[in-house]
């Protein structure tokens, strides 16, 4: 029997918090860009924080204003007045939009846009017994080693990141055991996010700027350290990144011939994955799982 939970009008739940908390975010960048079409630090934080802020407030509220109920009825009324309303809104959105087009500074995306540069973390590099650091580098393993050892803390020590592990193992179950998957799946999509914007930035900070094609190689190789690591092992995935940069470096310096240097990192990087996955599925730090009857 069909429930009327069902009902294809509620599938705009799962939508609402992903589609409001897109347009806050967006909005509010636009909003900064007419205001100030110079780009700062200061800029980048405010825009960061308060994108944030006011694209979750709005996310919350679409998804409250979109929440199922145990039963749906729907008018001939409400649809006539909602195709009305809807009309009107996209009209006067069209004529906004238009407007924003051709008031606002966007970025091209066949260029590189220079990345804000912060002293402290970008200037000079510093030398150690005759090796080259630069500070990029130095912010991005002391991130790693923040984030990884926050994450880890969430997801084995508190009770929110203990219900994340019971939904990625089976909702069903534990939706029965009382635990909200709804509130985790958004949980997961705002800390995947955060983690994200960490990386982002440190890749930014490193290569000076940006460009629309920068993170994709960058997510082929975070995968690659999860698999190697472990997928579901925190610690996993650090070592496996880590195991990756060093086979990369190794592979541009030692490896003689055609096959070296650094045109062939990536190709000896997705070498060792196929290896892993063959010989050891699980990856280096992961457990392995049977399945019993």
């Amino acid at each position: 029997m069909k429930s009327n939970l069902d009902h294809p009008v509620t599938k705009w739940y799962d939508r609402g918090p992903l589609l409001g908390a897109a347009g806050g975010a967006i909005a509010f960048w636009i909003v900064l860009r007419l205001l100030s079409p110079d780009v700062t630090v200061l800029y980048v934080a405010v825009a960061m924080v308060g994108g944030a802020v006011i694209g979750t407030v709005l996310g919350l509220l679409t998804g409250i204003l979109t929440k199922p109920r145990a039963q749906v009825q729907i008018s001939a009324q409400t649809v006539a007045v909602t195709a009305v309303v809807s009309a009107v809104a996209a009209e006067l959105g069209w004529i906004l939009f238009k407007q924003f087009i051709n008031q606002v500074d966007w970025p091209s995306a066949k260029q590189r846009i220079p990345f804000p540069q912060i002293d402290v973390v970008t200037g000079q590099a510093l030398q150690v017994g005759g090796v080259t650091i630069q500070r990029s580098a130095i912010f991005t393993v002391g991130a790693l080693v923040v984030c990884s050892v926050i994450l880890w803390f969430f997801i084995n020590r508190t009770r929110l990141g203990r219900g994340m592990q019971a939904v990625s193992q089976d909702p069903d179950t534990a939706r029965l055991m009382g635990i909200n998957v709804d509130r985790i799946i958004v949980v997961a999509f705002a800390l995947g996010a955060v983690l994200a914007a960490i990386a982002g930035v440190s890749q930014g900070l490193q290569n000076n700027n940006i460009e629309f094609r920068m993170g994709f190689l960058a997510g082929l190789k975070a995968f690659t350290a999860a698999v190697l690591g472990g997928i579901g092992n925190v610690f996993g995935a650090v070592v496996g990144g880590l195991v990756l940069g060093v086979i990369e470096a190794m592979a541009t310096q030692y490896i003689p011939g055609q096959f070296g240097g650094s045109t062939w990192k990536d190709v000896w990087a997705f070498v060792i994955l196929i290896l892993v996955l063959v010989f050891r599925p699980q990856g280096l730090l992961g457990a392995r799982v049977v399945d019993r009857a």
